[in-house]
C-alpha cells in the first residue's frame, strides 16, 4: 500500500504567511535563476517573476477538469479552481483574418463545445475574486488558452489582479511553488502562437481548397502535415527505385592450438581495403569472392597485432518529447497519439492510496518538452535514491548534465521526469492500468539511468594476416565484455537510438569474448573454415511512426506538441496507410505530393517549412515581427494558388489501362481518377458507365485484414457474405459487391435478452465510442436494448443469464453481470499475472508458449 502525506487545511490557509513562505520559495527560487543543465542555447527575455500577495479569494484557471481536481485539493478555500476544457476561442470558420489590416485576426468563442458555458463560469466566479491565476499548460497553446480568458475577464469590465502560473509538475510541492511565483503573461509567446494560427488558415485552408477543385473533395494540406507527407512519399520513391547491388561477406573461423574459436572477417587484399557495403567490408563480384575463398582456404595465419582498450558508453539524456514518443513506440507498441494522452494523465494526476489516505498526485513533470535540463533539487533527490537502491559506487563525483546540439531548442521546460522519487513504479503499480505502469517505470528508468555513472567497456581488436601465393590478405577480430554495468543496471537501451544531437553514446552489440592471443601467434582454421555469404543490398526501409518523428525532430518539422497531430492527420486524409507498422503512402498520398511539388508550393518544400519554423521561434524569443513572416508568404502563396486555376486541366493523371475487358461492353477497363478519388471505369464512358472500386495499388495488402468467406447469407440478394475490414473495423459485406452493396455488423454471438435478436457493435455518427444494441434496432420490432459495455458470450454462473459484459476501468478490467440483483463479478487476469501463474504452474515452456498437460 502507498503511504501519502495527506495535505493539511490549516497549514495551507497559512501558505502565504511571511513566515512560512521564505523557506518553501528559497529552493526553487535558485533552481530558476540557475537551472541545472543549462543549454545556452537563445532564449526568450525571462518572464518578470514577483511574490505573491495575500489574498481572500484566488480563482485558478486550469484546462483539464481532471487537474483542476487535483489541483484543488492541494489548495485551501481561498482558492477556487475551474476549467478551460482546452481552447475557449478561435476563429471562424470561414475568414476571421483582415488580409488588408496587418493579418488582424476576430477571435470568437467556441459555440459548439460548450464553451460559452465555460466562459460564463469563469466570468461569474472572476466577480467575486480579487485575484486571477491563469495555469493552462505551459506551452505556446496554454498561453493563447490564458490570453483569451484574460481578455474575456476584462471585457466584463472586472477590475484585479491577473497573473500567469506555470505548473511544471502537479503535486503538492509543485502547485504552491507555482502559486507562490506568478508572472506576467508571455506577450511573445501569444505572438508566436497567434503567427502559427493565422498560417494555418491563410495558408492551409486556400491550398486545400485548391485541391479540392484540381483533385479530389475533401482533401487538405497545411504547413507540418504536407512536408511529413512529402518525406514519407520520397521514402516510398527511393524505395521504388532501388535497385538492388550484390556483394558478399567472407568470414574465417579461427583457433591457436590450445584456445577457443572465434570469428574473424577479411577487410583488405594486398594492402588495399576492401569496398564497404551496408556498413561491412565485402567481395562486389562473386569471381573475386570465389577466388578469396580458394586462397584463404590454404592459406597460412598469424596474429600481427592485439589492441586493447577501455571504453565508456555515458548514460542517456532524460526524455525529451520526441523521444518518449519513438521510445514507447518501439519497446511498448504505443502509438505517440496515445503515448501523449497516457503521459497527459501522468502529469495531471493519479489517486493513490486507499480510503481516507488517498491522494491524487501528478507522478511526471509537464510532457511537452524538447528540453533535457534537470532541476537541482530533482537531481540530489535521484542521487539519494541511486545510493539506497544501488550504491555509492554507481553514483558519478558530480551530477551529470546534459544538451542537445540542435537548433530551434526552445528549453522552457525541464526534462521529462518522475515528481517524487518516494514513489516508484513497483510501489503505485496497484493503482496504474498496464499502460500507464509501463510508460510510468520507462520515464523513471531513464531518470534514475540519466544521473548513474558511465557502463565500462573491455574492448579487444585482433589484426590478423593471412599469405596465400603472392597475395597478402588482412583479417580483423573484435570483442567487447561489460566490465562495470553503470546506468545500464537502471535502464537498458536495446535497440534505442540516442537522441538527435545529443552527446554521449549508447552501445548496442552484445558481449562477445576473444581469447588470449599474441603477436606472431599462429592460427589454424576450424570447421566449417572459410565461410562466403552472399547478399544484396537492402532498399531504404519505410518509415513507422517512432522513426518518422525522429526525422521530423531533425529536420526541424513540427515540435514537440505536434508530432502526434502530424501522423493521425495524414492518416486520417487517407493519405497514408499503416500497414504490418509501417508508414506506407497511398496512391492519393504520392499524387497530392506530386502535384504540390510540380507546381512549386512552398509548404511541399521540407527546406522551406523549416525556415518557416525558425521564424516562429524567433517571434516567440522576441527577435522576429509577425507581418515579416505572414505578408512573404501569403503574397507567394496567392500568386502560384492563381497560377494553377488559370490551368484549367485538372491535376488527375491519365487513364491507366489495367489488362481487363468490361464485362458490360467488353472494351478495356482502366484505372481512372474522379471527385470521388481512384476507381476503375471503362474506356468507353460515357456510352458505358460501368464502375468498381480499386484496392490503393500502393498498399502492401496485409493478410490478417483480408476478406474472409463467413456462413451468413446478404439479406438483399441471397449470396454469400464475407468479413470484410474497413476504416470502422470489421463487418459484413455482400461477396457480389459492388452489384449488392448491403454491409451489417458482426454479430457478437449473444442474444438479446428482450427480443431474442442478436446484439452487435453500433457507432453512432460523430462519436468514437461503440455501443452494443440488438440488431432488430431499426427493424419492424424497434428493439432499445443498449448497453456501453461489450458483451461476452459466457453464462452467469450465479443467476445463469446468457451473457456477461467486459467492465475496463484504469486499473482493472472484469467480467460482471447486469441482471438487476445479481452482482456477480470477476477480475480477469493480466497478461504478465498469467504468465506468473502458468510458470508457477509449470505450464510455460522455454519459448513462452503455454503448454498442456
Amino acid at each position: 500500500m502507498v503511504t501519502v502525506k495527506k495535505s493539511n487545511r490549516a497549514t495551507k490557509t497559512k501558505r502565504n504567511s511571511a513566515q512560512s513562505k521564505p523557506e518553501r520559495r528559497s529552493k526553487q527560487a535558485k533552481s530558476e535563476e540557475k537551472p541545472a543543465g543549462e543549454t545556452g542555447s537563445k532564449r526568450a527575455p525571462a518572464r518578470k517573476v514577483e511574490k505573491s500577495v495575500p489574498s481572500a479569494k484566488t480563482l485558478v484557471v486550469v484546462e483539464s477538469p481532471a487537474k483542476a481536481k487535483t489541483v484543488q485539493k492541494y489548495l485551501s478555500d481561498d482558492y477556487i479552481v475551474l476549467a478551460s476544457k482546452g481552447h475557449v476561442k478561435d476563429l471562424p470558420k470561414r475568414g476571421g483574418v483582415d488580409l488588408e489590416n496587418g493579418f488582424k485576426e476576430s477571435y470568437e468563442i467556441i459555440a459548439d463545445k460548450g464553451k460559452e458555458e465555460v466562459i460564463r463560469q469563469i466570468k461569474q466566479q472572476a466577480a467575486g475574486v480579487t485575484r486571477v491565476l491563469l495555469a493552462t499548460d505551459p506551452d505556446r497553446e496554454g498561453e493563447a488558452i490564458a490570453w483569451h480568458i484574460k481578455e474575456e475577464i476584462e471585457a466584463a469590465g472586472h477590475q484585479m489582479e491577473i497573473r500567469r502560473v506555470l505548473l511544471n509538475e502537479i503535486t503538492h510541492k509543485g502547485v504552491l511553488n507555482g502559486i507562490d511565483h506568478p508572472c506576467d503573461l508571455d506577450a511573445n509567446l501569444y505572438e508566436a502562437q497567434r503567427t502559427r494560427r493565422v498560417l494555418d488558415r491563410i495558408g492551409g485552408y486556400p491550398l486545400s481548397n485548391l485541391l479540392w477543385r484540381k483533385l479530389v473533395f475533401g482533401l487538405s494540406a497545411g504547413r507540418v502535415q504536407t512536408p511529413a507527407l512529402r518525406i514519407l512519399v520520397d521514402r516510398q520513391t527511393a524505395i521504388d527505385s532501388f535497385l538492388p547491388r550484390p556483394y558478399w561477406l567472407i568470414e574465417t573461423l579461427l583457433a591457436s592450438s590450445t584456445k577457443a574459436a572465434f570469428s574473424a572477417q577479411l577487410e583488405s587484399v594486398n594492402g588495399e581495403k576492401l569496398e564497404k557495403v551496408a556498413s561491412k567490408p565485402a567481395a562486389t563480384s562473386e569471381i573475386d569472392a570465389k577466388r578469396f575463398e580458394e586462397d584463404l582456404k590454404r592459406a597460412g595465419y598469424r596474429v600481427v597485432e592485439v589492441t586493447k582498450r577501455e571504453r565508456s558508453s555515458r548514460p542517456p539524456a532524460p526524455y525529451i518529447t520526441s523521444k518518449l514518443q519513438q521510445d514507447a513506440a518501439n519497446r511498448l507498441g504505443m502509438q505517440p497519439q496515445r503515448t501523449m494522452r497516457i503521459a497527459q494523465a501522468l502529469y495531471e494526476g493519479i489517486s493513490l492510496g486507499k480510503g481516507k489516505s488517498v491522494e491524487t498526485v501528478g507522478l511526471i513533470t509537464y510532457m511537452r518538452t524538447d528540453s533535457v535540463r534537470l532541476s537541482d533539487e530533482s537531481i540530489a533527490e535521484c542521487r539519494d535514491y541511486i545510493a539506497r537502491r544501488f550504491s555509492q559506487a554507481s553514483l558519478p563525483k558530480t551530477p551529470n548534465t546534459f544538451k542537445i546540439k540542435k537548433k530551434g531548442v526552445q528549453d522552457a521546460h525541464e526534462a521529462i521526469r518522475p515528481t517524487r522519487m518516494d514513489l516508484p513504479p513497483e510501489t503505485v503499480r496497484p493503482y496504474l492500468s498496464d499502460e500507464r505502469y509501463k510508460l510510468y517505470k520507462l520515464i523513471w528508468d531513464r531518470f534514475v539511468a540519466c544521473q548513474m555513472i558511465p557502463a565500462l567497456y573491455d574492448q579487444t581488436g585482433v589484426e590478423i594476416q593471412a599469405k596465400a601465393g603472392n597475395r597478402v590478405y588482412g583479417l580483423r577480430a573484435s570483442g567487447s565484455i561489460l566490465k562495470v554495468p553503470g546506468w545500464k543496471l537502471a535502464y537498458d537501451t536495446g535497440d534505442s537510438e540516442p537522441l538527435a544531437g545529443e552527446e554521449g553514446e549508447q552501445p548496442q552489440e552484445s558481449d562477445r569474448a576473444l581469447p588470449e592471443l599474441s603477436p606472431n601467434e599462429r592460427l589454424a582454421l576450424q570447421d566449417p573454415g572459410v565461410v562466403v555469404v552472399a547478399k544484396q543490398t537492402e532498399p531504404p526501409s519505410y518509415f513507422t511512426e517512432a522513426s518518422l518523428v525522429k526525422k521530423l525532430e531533425e529536420e526541424g518539422i513540427g515540435r514537440p506538441s505536434t508530432y502526434a497531430e502530424i501522423l493521425s492527420k495524414v492518416q486520417a486524409r487517407d493519405y497514408v496507410h499503416k500497414v504490418k507498422n509501417k508508414l506506407v503512402p497511398t496512391e492519393l498520398g504520392r499524387l497530392v505530393v506530386r502535384r504540390l511539388v510540380e507546381n512549386r508550393f512552398d509548404l511541399a518544400d521540407i527546406d522551406f517549412t523549416r525556415k518557416l519554423e525558425e521564424d516562429l521561434d524567433a517571434i516567440a524569443e522576441a527577435r522576429g515581427k509577425r507581418i515579416d513572416v505572414l505578408a512573404p508568404f501569403h503574397k507567394k502563396l496567392q500568386e502560384r494558388i492563381e497560377l494553377s486555376l488559370n490551368e484549367k486541366r485538372k491535376w488527375w493523371p491519365d487513364p491507366e489501362p489495367i489488362g481487363e475487358a468490361c464485362p458490360e461492353c467488353g472494351k478495356q477497363l482502366v484505372k481512372r481518377w474522379g471527385r470521388n478519388g481512384l476507381f476503375i471505369g471503362c474506356e468507353g464512358y460515357p456510352d458505358c458507365t460501368f464502375t468498381r472500386n480499386i484496392d490503393d495499388a500502393t498498399e502492401e495488402k496485409d493478410p490478417d485484414k483480408q476478406a474472409i468467406p463467413t456462413d451468413y447469407i446478404c439479406e438483399r440478394c441471397g449470396a454469400p457474405m464475407l468479413k470484410r475490414w474497413g476504416r470502422n473495423g470489421w463487418f459484413l459485406g455482400c461477396s457480389t459487391f459492388p452489384k449488392c452493396k448491403h454491409t451489417r455488423s458482426i454479430p457478437l454471438g449473444v442474444s438479446c435478452p428482450k427480443c431474442g435478436g442478436e446484439i452487435i457493435e453500433i457507432r453512432a455518427r460523430g462519436r468514437k465510442r461503440p455501443f452494443y444494441g440488438c440488431s432488430n434496432f431499426a427493424g419492424k420490432l424497434k428493439c432499445d436494448f443498449r448497453i456501453w459495455q461489450r458483451p461476452v458470450p459466457e453464462v452467469c454462473p450465479r443467476c445463469q443469464a446468457q451473457f456477461l459484459v467486459r467492465n475496463t476501468t484504469a486499473n482493472r478490467t472484469t467480467l460482471r453481470c447486469i441482471t438487476e440483483g445479481c452482482g456477480y463479478e470477476r477480475e480477469l487476469e493480466t497478461s504478465e499475472k498469467k504468465q506468473e501463474r502458468l510458470e508457477s504452474d509449470g505450464r510455460l515452456s522455454a519459448t513462452g508458449t503455454e503448454t498442456t498437460r
